[in-house]
């Protein structure tokens, strides 16, 4: 009788595990086909008329061998622009194509997330995918540079992860070579990722030999070196050029910080708190114990949010908010689980009890104001009921969805205005109509009207860059054949260095050289007098 228990107990502690296991699978899975239902409605969601429009427009040009930097400003790296023309090249070149990019970005950051909270328990791995679910769907679906060198950084921080929980062996080696690979396309996308990416990096090659940390570092330099030839091509002067422009427009992008009760501050305080409490307790842990992998991916992940902060910082919006406060308050469900384990296991709660009284009572505060109490502007930080209404503006086989009726209405006439008049070959300004400020424009529109050439480097418009004395601005706009000029952006305000007037010359030249074609609503078409 003892011995058919005894033989029973296996049997039914197996059962009860490969149980555990389904029904953390089923979690996992109803969790990620969620996040990719409310992803998808995003496809026809109005898009960002310079952001998303200069990604399209962009992509474009590098088909046709404009290069970065040279040709047309921008301040991240090629990389983005690369795999979407790339893309674009087998599917067509599309709003379609190119959020099915930014699709793919953001399910690489959920899996990644959930992949790292996963090494913490089964809990923690669906907790995180609670989070990404209430988090990322509000934000579009745009192939942005921010969410794909995010995509590409958190991948290779999974798989290097992944690597070392595996013995040594070819297994463990491919996957040290992918995350030296997959960290270094992070830094194609955004050069500035070099932190975001090298800390955590330093926190788990302990862990390795020298000759595995050296497979990483090959694959990484090797990928990395697909900058040479853009250097090359650019030259000492573009960079140069790179580096005054983007320290001239910090200024007229910085925005204050949010408040605490608002969004986007009901995402961006307790995430910095988060990201606090991971280092501290990812680094009291590793003390305690060196061998500990799950010390280590906690001050891991950590460290890599406190490297977001400086690209949060430059412009505190729910856009770069949200990207840095999924990664640390994904990992919180996980920070739980850890404290919670400790504080059973360890004797001395002198530490691990107020840490997990204040992760825990973060949390719940932080679900309280943005779910139940419903802070002022917190919904936008997620998926809306319904798709947000969005109105095209179309030509031929292009189009790009507009978020206001009227705006759609005035750009249509005039777009379709300047596909009517102008011949294919001819060069095109698109900007605001005020060029002393040059804070936004609609650059979506040199995408819907590939047939004419860009007339200026700034196809995109930043604060205190295009409108500063001696740009090229003026002597650019002098050149083109065609302006589509719009005046809503005149109204530009923030509180930030972006409402001072710049150069006038511009505006002179506007006035002496071009008369108006046709006008819609805010926006004008003028073609060089005769």
């Amino acid at each position: 009788m003892t011995g058919t228990g005894l033989a029973l107990r296996p049997v039914r502690a197996g059962r009860l595990l490969r149980a555990h296991v389904g029904v953390e699978l089923a979690s996992a899975a109803l969790a990620l086909g969620a996040i990719c239902v409310l992803l998808a409605r995003q496809f026809r969601a109005p898009g960002s008329e310079m952001d998303e429009g200069a990604v399209l427009a962009y992509s474009g040009r590098v088909l046709h061998g404009a290069v970065p930097w040279r040709d047309f400003q921008t301040f991240y790296g090629p990389g983005n622009l690369w795999l979407v023309g790339g893309v674009s090249k087998v599917f067509g070149l599309g709003v379609d194509m190119e959020r099915s990019v930014g699709l793919g970005y953001r399910l690489a950051v959920v899996l990644a997330l959930y992949t790292l909270a996963r090494r913490i328990g089964p809990l923690a791995g669906v907790g995180a995918l609670a989070v990404c679910a209430f988090l990322v769907p509000g934000q579009g679906l745009a192939a942005l540079a921010l969410w794909g060198s995010l995509a590409f950084a958190l991948a290779g921080l999974a798989v290097l992860v992944a690597a070392a929980a595996r013995r040594p062996g070819r297994a463990r080696s491919l996957l040290l070579a992918a995350a030296g690979a997959l960290s270094a396309c992070a830094l194609l996308v955004r050069f500035d990722f070099v932190l975001v990416v090298a800390l955590p990096s330093a926190v788990l090659l302990p862990l390795f030999s020298w000759r595995e940390r050296g497979r990483a570092l090959v694959a990484f330099a090797v990928v990395l070196a697909a900058y040479a030839p853009q250097l090359w091509l650019v030259g000492p002067g573009g960079l140069d050029r790179l580096v005054r422009q983007l320290r001239a427009t910090e200024p007229g992008r910085r925005l204050p910080f949010p408040a605490a009760h608002a969004y986007p501050g009901v995402i961006f305080t307790p995430a910095v708190v988060v990201t606090v409490v991971l280092v501290v307790t990812g680094a009291v842990l590793l003390r305690a114990q060196r061998s500990s992998l799950e010390a280590r991916v906690l001050l891991a992940t950590g460290v890599f949010s406190a490297a977001l902060l400086p690209t949060t910082l430059s412009r505190l919006d729910g856009p770069h908010v949200v990207p840095f406060g999924v990664v640390p308050l994904a990992l919180l469900p996980a920070l739980v689980t850890t404290l919670v384990q400790h504080l059973r296991a360890s004797r001395d709660r002198g530490v691990t009890v107020p840490l997990v009284a204040t992760v825990c009572a973060l949390g719940s505060c932080a679900a309280a104001v943005a779910i139940v109490l419903g802070a002022p502007g917190a919904a936008r930080a997620v998926v809306t009921p319904q798709p947000l209404a969005s109105y095209r503006v179309a030509l031929g086989d292009r189009w790009f969805p507009v978020g206001d009726r009227s705006e759609a209405q005035a750009a249509q006439a005039v777009v379709a205005a300047a596909d009517r008049l102008a011949r294919p070959g001819q060069s095109l300004f698109v900007g605001p109509a005020d060029l002393r400020r040059t804070n936004y424009n609609d650059t979506y529109v040199y995408y819907l009207l590939p047939q004419l050439r860009p007339a200026s480097f700034y196809m995109e418009m930043n604060p205190q860059t295009a409108n500063r004395s001696g740009s090229g601005l003026a002597s650019q706009v002098m050149s083109a054949d065609w302006l589509i000029l719009d005046r809503l952006y005149d109204r530009w305000r923030e509180r930030n260095s972006s409402s001072k007037l710049g150069s006038v010359v511009p505006n002179l030249v506007v006035r002496r050289h071009f008369c108006v074609v046709a006008a819609s609503g805010g926006d004008t078409l003028l073609r060089r007098c005769r």
